[in-house]
C-alpha cells in the first residue's frame, strides 16, 4: 500500500474510499449548518438530537430486520423517530412552560433509554454499542454515501435558497419577524436538518462525535469573522481540513477515525480562540484614532464640556 500520509492511499481499497467519501460529505453538511447551530445557541438540542438517535436506530433494527447494517427501511424509521423527538422538542421549548435546555434533556434522556431497552431486548439484533457510539466509518456502504449525498443537496439548496431569511433570523429574530420572515418554519426546518444530519452522522463518527462535528466548524468561523459570507466559508473550510487531517492520521496511527476528526477540529478550535483573544489584546493596545480606522462603527469618547 501506498505513503498513507498522501491521500491518494485512499483510492486503492473500496472500503476506504467509500469512507473519505462519506466523511467529505458528511463535512460539507455540518459545515454548512454549524454556523446555524451556534448563532442560534442549538448545541446542546444537537447532542440531545444525536443522543435521542439511539432510539430510532434501535427501533429500526428492531423492526426492519436486516441484519447489523441498517437498510433503507432502518433509516426511514430511524428518521421519523428522531425526527419526532426534534419536533416534540420544538413544541415543547416554544409553549413557554419550560426552559428549552429542561425539555432537550428531559426528551433525549427518554429516546435514549428506550434505545438502550431495545437492544437489550432483542439481543440478536444487537450491534456492539461503541459502534453507536463511535460510529463505523470504514464500514460505510454505498448506501449511505448516496443518502449523505441527497443530504448535502437538500442542505445547500435550502441554506442558499432562503439565505437572507436565514441570517435575519440569526441575528435578530424579531426584525426578522417584523420584516415578514416565518421564523417558526425557519426553526423547524433546521432542527429536521440536524436531526438527518445526526441520523446518517451517527454510523461515521458516532452518536457521541456527531456533535461536535456540527458544533466546532461554526465555533471556529464565529472566532475568526464577523460576516456571514466568511463565517460560511471558514466553516465549510474547517469541517473538510478536521475531516480529511483525521482520516489520514487515523489511517497512519492506527486510530479510530471519529476521534480523530473531533481532535483536530478542537485544536483549530483552540488556534481560532488563541487568534481572536491576541486581535482583541491588540486593538485594545491600540490609540483611539487607529481603533476608529479599523471599526468606524465603535462609539466616540464624549468630548468634555468646556
Amino acid at each position: 500500500m501506498s505513503d498513507p500520509l498522501h491521500l491518494h492511499a485512499f483510492w486503492e481499497y473500496g472500503f476506504l474510499t467509500r469512507a473519505l467519501v462519506a466523511g467529505w460529505l458528511l463535512s460539507l453538511v455540518c459545515g454548512l449548518l454549524s454556523p446555524f447551530v451556534v448563532l442560534r445557541r442549538l448545541s446542546f438540542s444537537s447532542d440531545g438530537l444525536a443522543h435521542a438517535s439511539l432510539g430510532g436506530l434501535a427501533l429500526g433494527l428492531v423492526l426492519i430486520e436486516q441484519g447489523p447494517a441498517p437498510g433503507p427501511l432502518s433509516y426511514l424509521v430511524t428518521l421519523l423517530f428522531t425526527g419526532g423527538v426534534a419536533a416534540l422538542i420544538a413544541y415543547l421549548s416554544g409553549s413557554g412552560r419550560l426552559q428549552s435546555d429542561t425539555v432537550v434533556g428531559v426528551c433525549y434522556v427518554a429516546a435514549f433509554a428506550f434505545g438502550v431497552l431495545l437492544l437489550s431486548l432483542r439481543r440478536r439484533y444487537a450491534v456492539p454499542l461503541e459502534h453507536f457510539f463511535f460510529g463505523s466509518i470504514l464500514a460505510v456502504n454505498p448506501l449511505e454515501c448516496w443518502l449523505l449525498g441527497g443530504l448535502l443537496a437538500g442542505t445547500a439548496i435550502a441554506v442558499v435558497g432562503r439565505w437572507r431569511c436565514l441570517h435575519r433570523w440569526v441575528f435578530d429574530e424579531e426584525l426578522a419577524q417584523a420584516s415578514g420572515v416565518n421564523t417558526r418554519l425557519l426553526r423547524y426546518g433546521l432542527i429536521f436538518l440536524v436531526a438527518t444530519t445526526v441520523v446518517l452522522g451517527t454510523r461515521v463518527v458516532g452518536i457521541l462525535l456527531v456533535t461536535a462535528t456540527l458544533i466546532l466548524p461554526g465555533a471556529v468561523a464565529v472566532l475568526l469573522a464577523r460576516r456571514e459570507g466568511a463565517i460560511a466559508l471558514i466553516s465549510l473550510t474547517t469541517a473538510l481540513v478536521a475531516m480529511t487531517s483525521g482520516m489520514v492520521l487515523s489511517n497512519r496511527a492506527d486510530v479510530p477515525p471519529g476521534p480523530a476528526v473531533v481532535l483536530i477540529g478542537f485544536v483549530l478550535f483552540l488556534l481560532a480562540y488563541a487568534r481572536r483573544r491576541f486581535r482583541d489584546r491588540a486593538t485594545l493596545a491600540l490609540p483611539e484614532n487607529s481603533i476608529r480606522s479599523v471599526d468606524p462603527a465603535l462609539p466616540r469618547s464624549p468630548t468634555p464640556s468646556p
